[in-house]
């Protein structure tokens, strides 16, 4: 199959709805937080800027529920730029369904606004949340160079670090503060996720759609 085929067309725009998702996540914060009265970045988390505090919190849950659109419409781009490149399909297949999962989280965030009791969603929600940058990581790690592995495990690393404290089981008093480790958990979730859709899409055109020998240069 040809590079610039029909399918190939529609995969790369798809993977650049998931190069737009950490867009979409800090952007729809930074538009919603001026209509949030006394907003402060360290103090005020994501979700209270779309809760009946905001003077408009449309902005923000729409914007969420965009993001959350985005990552359902990219996920099976993810499984087949991870098939093309010789990706396991279990492994392909579980972060395709992390991605797709991602979104139905946003979009329930954004459904159900606080101070509804639902916006906090199902806990399987949050098991693929947090499974997706292992996912990532591990669908990559040895199709990528040194800069890649780099900054996966940098991120794995935030991810394990900042568990224990969005989770409040350290003797850590976060409260003051809790936007500020909210924005920096997020980091290692919603970047990760247009980090490699970006490199995906640098691939599938440097090598063309047949090619099957890895990410190789991708980060």
């Amino acid at each position: 199959m040809r590079h610039d085929s029909f399918g190939d067309s529609i995969t790369l725009r798809a993977l650049w709805l998931g190069v737009a998702i950490p867009v979409l996540y800090y952007g729809s914060q930074a538009v919603a937080a001026p209509f949030f009265p006394g907003f402060s970045f360290f103090g005020t988390t994501a979700s209270e800027l779309g809760s009946d505090r905001s003077s408009d919190p449309a902005i923000f849950n729409v914007g969420v529920m965009v993001l959350g659109a985005a990552s359902l419409l990219a996920a099976p781009a993810f499984l087949l730029a991870f098939r093309r490149f010789g990706v396991n399909w279990l492994l392909a297949g579980a972060t395709t369904l992390a991605v797709a999962v991602s979104g139905v989280q946003a979009l329930w965030a954004g459904y159900f606004p606080l101070p509804d009791p639902r916006h906090g969603g199902h806990p399987v929600f949050l098991v693929f949340v947090l499974a997706l940058p292992v996912l990532l990581a591990a669908s990559t790690w040895g199709r990528s160079d040194w800069r890649g592995r780099t900054y996966y495990l940098a991120n794995l690393v935030l991810l394990v670090a900042m568990v224990p404290v969005m989770s409040r089981v350290t003797p850590l008093d976060t409260d003051a503060y809790r936007g500020l480790v909210q924005r920096v958990f997020a980091l290692a979730i919603f970047p990760p996720l247009g980090v490699v859709s970006y490199l995906l899409i640098r691939r599938l055109r440097s090598t063309g759609a047949d090619s099957v020998t890895g990410l190789g240069a991708v980060a």
